[in-house]
């Protein structure tokens, strides 16, 4: 007797996943409706999702032209920081050395709080995106390296001792096999990284910056305009998942691809 899940059971599981979610969400927002209008709160304090769907509405062209200088320099942190970290990862694994003098310190930054360092990347690289850009790296680059060496260690002995038996070289190794069975340790690496490019690319916009959404967001609270604001962190958080789910997509296929699906 089969033990998998029949097709109608897997239908309905996904109806269930989705709906579940989608329940909760329009429970928040409508008892957010409800208590704001209930109470008459100050807009100023709380606006009634209501008014953050007009505040969409008529910010629309506003919103939409500060999406690709915030999605663009996270987007670019978030490569750069991947592409060094899946380095530097490989590096300290193929080497011993590099490993003993990286790793402790690699630690001793992750240790230090990131947001003390944004000032810092002001004075070195300037007020334009190019410190938006080294901070966004920075934050997010240190998931790619702890993940990617955990993976990289932790690979099945006793596929590392059939690689030798088989007299594979230990640059073989580690490309062969070390890295593909490594792929869920960077999947969730990545996942977390995109999220924290994000973060750095706002915090890098409320120090310095004169567009974005985080520069937007600014400008709204100057303005006491808390619907344009909420509308701005929504739509950073439409940009966030389209990222994350991107990754999730393109992840799943490389795994396909590899071999581990």
């Amino acid at each position: 007797m089969s033990i998998l899940p029949s097709p109608k059971q897997s239908y309905l599981t996904g109806i269930r996943d989705s709906f579940l979610p989608v329940l909760l969400f329009l429970t928040v927002l409508g008892t957010w409706e409800f208590f704001t209008w209930y109470t008459d709160y100050p807009k100023s304090i709380l606006p009634r999702p209501s008014a953050i769907f007009l505040a969409i509405v008529d910010n629309w062209g506003l919103l939409t032209s500060h999406i690709i200088p915030t999605a663009s320099v996270a987007l670019g942190g978030f490569v750069i920081a991947t592409l060094l970290g899946l380095f530097l990862a490989l590096l300290m694994s193929w080497s011993v050395f590099a490993k003993e003098a990286l790793y402790p310190n690699i630690v001793g930054f992750q240790i230090v709080p990131k947001i003390a360092w944004a000032p810092l990347f002001v004075l070195w690289l300037g007020i334009e995106f190019e410190s938006r850009l080294g901070f966004a790296v920075f934050i997010s680059i240190f998931p790619i390296i702890i993940s990617m060496t955990a993976g990289l260690r932790n690979t099945d002995p006793s596929l590392v001792k059939l690689c030798d038996s088989l007299t594979a070289t230990k640059l073989q190794t580690l490309f062969l096999v070390r890295f593909p069975y490594s792929l869920p340790y960077l999947i969730s690496a990545m996942k977390m990284s995109v999220t924290l490019a994000m973060i750095g690319v706002i915090v890098g916009e409320f120090i310095t910056s004169r567009e974005g959404l985080g520069f937007l967001i600014l400008v709204a609270f100057g303005k006491l305009q808390t619907d344009l604001m909420l509308a701005s962190v929504l739509f950073l958080c439409f940009v966030g998942l389209f990222f994350y789910s991107f990754i999730a997509f393109a992840s799943y296929r490389l795994e396909v691809w590899f071999g581990n699906k």
